[in-house]
Order: C-alpha cells, then structure tokens, then sequence
C-alpha cells in the first residue's frame, strides 16, 4: 500500500506543475464544473468529500466510489440556461473485491448537457434549417481502501458538438480521501479533468477544465449538523477576475484606475461551504455558500442572492430524493432534482 500510495501522489501532484492554468481565456468542457448531483448544488457546488454515507458522489471524487453500493442508481435532472437541459446519471456496478482486507469501488457515470435546437440561417437571415449542440462525458471510476485510506481514479471520455462542428478528449480525475478512525471526520484531496485534448473545435487551442481541490467535512459528535469545507482551483491563487467594463474609477488625469484584488478576497474566492442540518436519519436540510459564484454574480446594484444555495434530502425504503437551487447571479437562480434508488435492496 506504500508503494501505491507514493506512486499515486505522484500522480496527483504532477498535473498541478504541468495543466494549472488561468482561469481566464478560452476553455473547453465547461460543463464538468456543474454540479453532479442536488446535493452538491445546495452545498455550494464544490464537494471533495462525502456528505452523507452511501450516497453517489464518484464524480465529485473517485475516492468516494467506495460509498458507492453495488446497484445503487442515481439520476439527477436540472434545466440550465433557457432551453438547455443537464442530466447526470451515477451508478455502483456489482463487483465483489477476491481480497477480504481490501474493499473496492467500481462506478460509472454519465454527464449530458443539451443546448436544445437552433435555426440555421444564411448571411440574409433566411432560415436553411436547425441544428442541435450537446456535451457529453461518459466515466469509468475505481476505488480501492486499505484501513483509513481510499484512493480512486475515474477515467472519462468527453465529447462535445455544435452542428458540424465537434471537439473530443480523455481526462481523468484522481483524487484520495481519509476517515479518522472513531469520529465522523473526513479529509478529501482530488485533481479533476487531468488529461489530453484530442480534437478541437478548430485549429486554435484550448485549457481543459483543470481543477486541484481539498475538502473537510466534520460532524460534532452531539449535534444535528453536519459541515462540509472545499478550497477548489488550488492550482493557482488568484482566480479573480475584474470586469474593466464594471466600477470604472478615474484618477485625476481621467486615466482609468485599474482594479485590484486583496490577498483576503483571494483566498476567500477559493472556498466553498456547506451545511446539512439534520432533522432526523431520513430527512435533512442543506445550505451552503460559494464566495467565487458570489463575486462573478454580484452586478452593480448588488449581489442579492448570488453564491447562495439551498435544499433539502428525504429517503425511505430505498429511494432518496434530494432538491437543491443555487443562484449565480442577483435575479435568476437554477435548480436540480436527484433521485437515488438501492436496486440492491429493491431485488432483494
């Protein structure tokens, strides 16, 4: 298990010397930053450790496949932007580790977004018919625990298209977790959309969507609340970016000022934090608070809801429903419902 383990740091430090970029300038699969699952959405987005036992959060960490069940199904719908549609679809396969110290995860998972239909029109703006755009990313993720410790790796393949136009590459995630021993303490660390851009849009080039994260999530052992702490985009420390067409300031001469950021707001747009109020074992209410949404969302007559996220999760007899809305800026906000069903416990 040493060896493995040097071997996987390795790993997962190597991409943040070789792929951390801006956040800025031309992107490509900007969809693998939404939320996996309404659970995630109402804690603020940015999950790198579970949040609740059995749940379906493989695509947030390869390492939590392991609290994937075998045949534990979860489907999650949320409209975005208009007539887009995303779908996100998590499922634990039914493979049994040959080693009774060691307990594996397999999971696979499927990420869908729809833009809808458009109209084709010529340079006159006669209509020549319609065309549709779609991004896609189908995963394979594994997970392997050896005492306190869970690695996991999700390789994926991910495609997008625009009419006659379309790009392809494979990623992979690889991230680690750790769970103290007595107390309901977790520690997550994962690098996200690590991997090779095989065909672009056109010749020009593009950042894949790079992501370093750590995470805590920590239950008091006497309170109905269980918290959830993830720094995202530890790769690079400033991810601000200040819109020159917005709070223009002048000095004397009538030259623009330009904007700067304080170390404190940079460090604060590196967080994200969530909270689930536990009402009783099968109901729970969620909240959470991501400051980077906030900033990018604030407009200038104010922030209002932006970064704000909320929910809630019942279960029973093996069904989980969970709701979760988060806003991105002050007067629209977006929703996501995810529904998980034991298949284990349902063909028993």
């Amino acid at each position: 298990m040493k060896a493995y383990s040097i071997s996987f740091l390795f790993l997962l430090i190597c991409p943040v010397l070789t792929v951390a970029q801006s956040p800025g300038g031309q992107r490509i699969f900007s969809f693998l930053d939404l939320p996996t699952h309404a659970r995630v959405a109402a804690l603020g987005g940015q999950i790198a450790t579970a949040t609740s036992p059995g749940g379906a959060y493989h695509l947030n960490n390869p390492a939590l496949a392991d609290s994937t069940a075998p045949n534990l199904l979860s489907i999650s719908l949320m409209p975005y932007l208009a007539a887009a549609k995303y779908i996100t679809v998590q499922y634990g396969l039914p493979v049994k580790s040959n080693d009774a110290d060691r307990h594996t995860g397999w999971a696979i998972g499927l990420q869908y977004l729809s833009y809808g239909q458009f109209s084709m029109t010529d340079p006159t703006g006669n209509t020549l018919g319609t065309f549709s755009a779609n991004d896609y990313a189908l995963s394979l993720t594994h997970s392997r625990t050896e005492g306190n410790f869970t690695l996991g790796a999700t390789i994926k393949a991910v495609g997008s298209s625009i009419e006659m136009y379309s790009a392809f590459g494979i990623l992979a995630d690889l991230g680690g977790v750790w769970r103290h021993p007595n107390r309901n303490l977790t520690f997550g660390l994962v690098a996200k959309n690590v991997g090779y851009l095989v065909k672009n849009y056109g010749p020009t080039d593009a950042n894949l969507p790079f992501d370093l994260q750590a995470g805590i999530t920590i239950k008091p052992q006497h309170a109905p609340i269980r918290l959830t702490v993830t720094a995202h985009h530890l790769q690079r420390f400033d991810i601000s970016y200040n819109d020159p067409n917005l709070n223009i300031r002048y000095d004397l001469s009538g030259n623009p000022i330009p904007q700067t950021t304080s170390v404190t707001e940079k460090i604060a747009r590196h967080l994200s934090i969530g909270a689930e109020l536990l009402l009783s074992p099968n109901v729970n209410l969620l909240v959470g608070y991501n400051h980077q949404k906030r900033a990018e969302g604030t407009l200038t007559t104010g922030g209002g809801g932006a970064g704000i996220s909320f929910g809630a999760s019942v279960q029973a007899k093996g069904f989980q429903l969970t709701y979760g809305r988060f806003t991105t800026v002050p007067t629209a906000g977006t929703s996501q419902l995810s529904l998980r069903i034991d298949l284990e416990r349902l063909l028993k």
